[in-house]
């Protein structure tokens, strides 16, 4: 049974002169050496992912149907929903780094792999159980080493600025990946996600953090896999998040394709910009005033953006949606994180944020599997209702919780 948020939500049951205190630490650095060493090999790493947001296109050029489209780009979700709570608790025993690295080396594999694969079949869902696996590895490392660097008062807006250099790629990647696409083809493509995956295993070398601080005392085990009943409340939170987004990033490119839209990049720089902007200019809003403050209004921000592609139809119509959706993750993902970091002890911090994006992933996957056969009966205008009503329920049952 959830606990209500009230009794969850730390910040917002503080006393006044403890939040005050808070507010009033914004002295403590944030922009170390190590920090920028995790952003940039950030920014490398998500700009091999985020390439993979065209991979859609390539499928459907091979002659793949639209439950094919998701099931691959599922495969990708699901492998990583198993793998990101062994790779957290992992990680908090034998140390980041090596995951940094390790998740660095099956992305750069990944990519080559595909840029060698001209027909449909069983290699791409091979490769993307590899990428899954690079992503897990690689992605809680690098958020753990950023949650145990920074310091408490500033925890939402750090993690927001971290997330910055990921959040860039969202727009660079598919814009410059469409354009190479049309002048080189695919296969030069991902040879190009390939080599800026490699880079973030270069950078990933530099990193070198305390000692004491890369690895945690507590041995995993098969119980440190399933969450904490106190971290359960931003664990749903943040599966309605992954159904959400999943469903708009998943089956948007084919979808506009269908409207007549035959370029997205658009999409993807407004999402972005909007994503960044919402981020430097309310980056503390979650440290401030509560958490659950500001994901409730983000979700409706989120439900919004699923909707409008109900009558996308123009390419301004496209510029609204990734506004709107932008916006909900430039809140969403800070202050889900910080949530999450609050609610655990530093010693199973991995473990933690394994689970907090399992289950992101997790509502992505399944929006991926689940919607891709609703769409190819019963087209796609259901999926976008079903996304929308989802992220309104959630934040209707959390407000009445709040309320008991």
């Amino acid at each position: 049974m959830l606990m209500s948020p009230p009794d969850v939500d730390r910040s917002s049951r503080e006393p006044s002169q403890n939040r005050r205190r808070k507010v009033t630490s914004s002295g403590e650095a944030i922009y170390t050496s190590s920090f920028l060493i995790a952003s940039l090999s950030n920014f490398f790493f998500f700009s091999s992912v985020n390439a993979f947001s065209l991979l859609p296109l390539y499928i459907k050029a091979l002659g793949g149907t639209v439950s094919q489209i998701g099931g691959i780009m599922g495969t990708y979700s699901l492998t990583a929903i198993l793998a990101q709570p062994l790779a957290g608790a992992l990680a908090d025993r034998f140390g980041r780094k090596r995951f940094l690295l390790l998740g660095s080396a099956l992305g750069v594999l990944a990519a080559i792999g595909f840029a060698f694969s001209s027909r449909l079949d069983f290699r791409f869902f091979l490769l993307r159980l590899i990428q899954g696996v690079g992503y897990s590895a690689f992605y809680i490392s690098n958020l753990t080493i950023v949650a145990d660097m920074v310091p408490e008062s500033r925890r939402g807006e750090a993690v927001g600025l971290f997330g910055i250099s990921g959040l860039i790629t969202i727009a660079l990647s598919p814009a410059l990946g469409e354009r190479l696409v049309q002048v080189s083809g695919f296969p030069a493509f991902f040879l190009a996600a390939a080599a800026v995956a490699a880079a973030a295993l270069l950078v990933s070398l530099a990193y070198d953090g305390p000692r004491g601080s890369d690895k945690a005392s507590v041995e995993p085990s098969l119980s440190s896999l399933i969450p904490s009943a106190r971290i359960m409340p931003p664990i749903v939170l943040s599966f309605v998040f992954g159904v959400a987004s999943g469903t708009v990033f998943v089956f948007l490119p084919t979808h506009a394709m269908q409207v007549g839209l035959s370029r997205i990049g658009a999409f993807y720089i407004a999402y972005s910009t909007a994503a960044i902007g919402i981020r430097l200019t309310c980056g503390r809003l979650s440290d401030r005033w509560g958490r659950l403050h500001v994901i409730l209004p983000a979700l409706l921000l989120m439900a919004s953006g699923s909707l409008g592609l109900v009558w996308l139809a123009t390419p301004v119509g496209l510029l609204v949606v990734g506004a709107l959706t932008g916006m909900a993750h430039g809140l969403l993902f800070p202050a889900l994180s910080a949530y999450v970091i609050d609610l655990s002890g530093s010693e199973e911090r991995g473990q933690a944020l394994g689970a907090f994006s399992t289950a992101i992933l997790l509502g992505s996957g399944l929006a991926s599997f689940v919607f891709g056969v609703v769409a190819e009966h019963l087209g796609y205008p259901p999926i976008f209702l079903a996304a929308s009503g989802i992220a309104i329920a959630a934040f209707v049952g959390f407000q009445r919780l709040g309320q008991r």
